[in-house]
């Protein structure tokens, strides 16, 4: 049976790629429902996910996994000429699938989609389903010398394989066993029968099977784990070698493990590098954000430069807010572009940063300024709406320009807020306020301090605010006062400890955490925050529930479960409920918006699109705004009565 931990990662991957392909074209919207288009029609490349081969007539083709949403096809482009073919995966296969295809000698790429493995034939562009798959993804391949191929899969650490002479496909199943998801990368035969993977996040492991027997081992004793990956490769001498972090490095084969200093040993490579073309050209960039990819030919001295296209339905909105200019700016996730909706012109445009992969969970103005939260680097950038966006990595963009977090590498901010969840722009208009998870396998979240007019920024740690739990939902008092929402979740990779939700406030001038309230009955989550015009905490729980709450007295006023709206929303920054002009609190629901009358709590469906409702909320000149997955869409609230 699957653990439940594994059962919740495999429901998020379920529910993200439901709600970016929710945002389709449909026909009509309802009255007083508009909808401004896609705001970034781009993909990327799966990670892992561009390999240079060659057509049926030997011409050069790349092949890539393209992501769009929550959609997945393979594009097949001409090295010579630019022109592509892009085909789907098949009925019923949709979502992110893989992070990484593998391309056999045969010039068949093997992927996982839905709950199968699959087979795709370059030549023909056959795409054909070999094997089911526990659920998720495979992030690991590997091949043995009689051409099978080996995939591990995440988040149950099962191991697949399938025999393109034999056609026969095997589930060996679960290398290894805990009660947070498991990462099996990387995969390495010996020559002795047994193959082995690295177990990655929250405490490394190397793990080896024997394929004749069945038998299982883990290498590392329990009191030497540390959290991070194991890693293993082939030798050209047939053994496997294996590193983590505090065990050192190891020899293995037919099972055994013994300590060696570094290995001196080259990797066995098993096919050849994905960036060179069989006649020893290769490509040096396949930007497909952009559309350009950059071509090394034979006895060349520079690179060609190629231009392709493809069609799209756009990447998932994560994140909105009205700038100093009048219009809604955002951005998208997997990759990150920065896209402007002008709503005098009705014109959308993005830029993109570079070939980041991540997303900017949140946005918020402060003064003249656009700041955004970064996933997975825990980054704070700063946008400029006066100055043009960059097409730039994000450590080298002029604008956004990066202000805090990767100065500090992997092991400082995003082990604080590496999964930004929450953005405030504070109410003494030049701070910029945020938090979140850890990117991976931590518990506990950080709070970082900006201060846009000089730069200084501080980070509060997670043993001074709730050393278990992460920050999900920020508000502000009338006094300048921070009421903070917190999370149970663990990062990625991770497993929780704590067992209830809270919320607490942080006096301003001192930066001190003064009260704690544990919200009961006991909730995983706070999902949003709002300070009423009455100076009442109004709020969003995990089970659909609404509250309003008094900092002053530390009382819970009303508590209510809503479900006549549909579900709670919101991307990894649910920032769905906002005081609208008429002094209301108008809500996000996946099905509908809701307003709320602060003091009686009353409520009241303000209208339905019809369309799920994904991420949002800005209200801008009586129009408010969301997001369906991929598109923007706004709804007029009217004359403010």
């Amino acid at each position: 049976m699957t653990n439940p931990i594994v059962a919740v990662v495999l429901l998020t991957l379920a529910l993200t790629a439901s709600l970016l392909l929710g945002g389709a074209a449909h026909a009509q919207l309802p009255s007083g429902f508009a909808e401004h288009g896609i705001a970034a029609p781009v993909g990327m490349s799966a990670w892992g996910g561009t390999v240079a081969t060659e057509d049926a007539d030997a011409s050069r083709l790349v092949f890539v996994k393209l992501w769009a949403g929550g959609n997945s096809t393979y594009l097949f482009i001409d090295a010579n000429t630019g022109e592509t073919e892009q085909i789907h995966p098949g009925s019923g296969l949709s979502g992110l699938g893989a992070y990484l295809v593998f391309l056999s000698p045969e010039n068949k790429a093997y992927d996982t989609m839905g709950n199968w493995l699959l087979e795709i034939d370059v030549p023909t562009r056959e795409v054909r389903r070999v094997g089911q798959i526990p659920g998720g993804m495979a992030l690991s391949f590997t091949m043995d010398s009689a051409g099978v191929i080996y995939a591990g899969i995440y988040p149950t650490a099962t191991l697949v394989a399938y025999c393109p002479k034999t056609d026969k496909f095997t589930d060996y199943g679960q290398m290894h066993e805990e009660d947070w998801p498991l990462y099996l990368r990387p995969l390495a035969l010996d020559d002795a029968g047994w193959i082995y993977g690295g177990i990655a996040i929250k405490a490394a492991q190397v793990v080896g099977f024997n394929l004749a027997t069945g038998e299982r081992r883990a290498y590392i004793p329990e009191d030497q784990r540390q959290q991070g990956a194991g890693n293993v490769f082939r030798g050209t001498d047939g053994k496997v070698y294996a590193s983590a972090p505090g065990w050192g490095h190891h020899a293995l084969h037919a099972g055994e493990a013994t300590p060696v200093d570094k290995p001196t040993v080259s990797a066995d490579r098993v096919t050849r590098a994905v960036t060179h073309f069989p006649d020893g050209s290769r490509y040096t960039k396949v930007d497909v954000h952009n559309r350009v990819m950059h071509i090394m030919d034979a006895g060349a001295e520079e690179p060609r430069e190629v231009r392709f296209d493809y069609d799209s339905p756009g990447v998932g909105i994560y994140s909105m807010a009205a700038g100093p200019d009048g219009k809604i700016w955002g951005a998208t996730g997997l990759p990150l572009r920065i896209w402007r909706f002008d709503p005098q012109t009705a014109q959308m445009q993005n830029w993109g940063l570079g070939n980041h992969g991540g997303h900017a969970n949140q946005m918020v103005r402060q003064g003249d300024r656009l700041y955004g939260a970064v996933y997975s680097s825990g980054s704070l950038i700063e946008l400029d709406p006066t100055q043009p966006v960059d097409d730039a990595p994000i450590q080298q963009s002029a604008n956004p320009r990066h202000v805090h977090g990767y100065e500090y590498g992997f092991g400082g901010n995003p082990d604080m807020f590496g999964r930004p969840h929450a953005m405030l722009a504070h109410p003494d208009g030049r701070h910029v306020i945020m938090g979140g998870n850890p990117a991976r396998a931590q518990i506990g979240g950080g709070l970082l301090i900006y201060d846009t007019e000089t730069g200084e920024q501080s980070v509060l740690k997670p043993d001074v605010l709730v050393p278990e739990q992460g920050i999900n939902s920020l508000a502000a008092l009338p006094n300048g006062d921070l009421i903070i929402g917190s999370t149970t979740a663990a990062a990625t990779g991770g497993s929780a400890t704590a067992t209830a939700a809270m919320l607490y406030r942080m006096d301003w001038p001192t930066r001190l955490v003064t009260h704690r309230w544990p919200l009961e009955p006991a909730t995983s989550a706070v999902r949003d925050l709002v300070v009423g015009g009455d100076e009442l905490v109004y709020g969003l729980a995990a089970g659909n529930r609404f509250f309003a709450f008094d900092p002053e007295t530390g009382r819970l006023l009303h508590d209510e479960e809503v479900s006549a709206y549909g579900a709670l929303t919101g991307m990894q920054a649910p920032r769905t409920m906002a005081i609208g002009p008429d002094g209301g609190i108008y809500v996000l629901f996946r099905d509908a918006i809701a307003r709320f009358e602060p003091g009686t709590f009353q409520h009241r469906e303000i209208g339905r699109p019809g369309v799920p409702i994904s991420a949002g909320i800005v209200i801008h000149e009586n129009q408010l705004y969301f997001a369906s997955g991929t598109r923007l869409l706004s709804y007029d609230l009217g004359p403010v009565q």
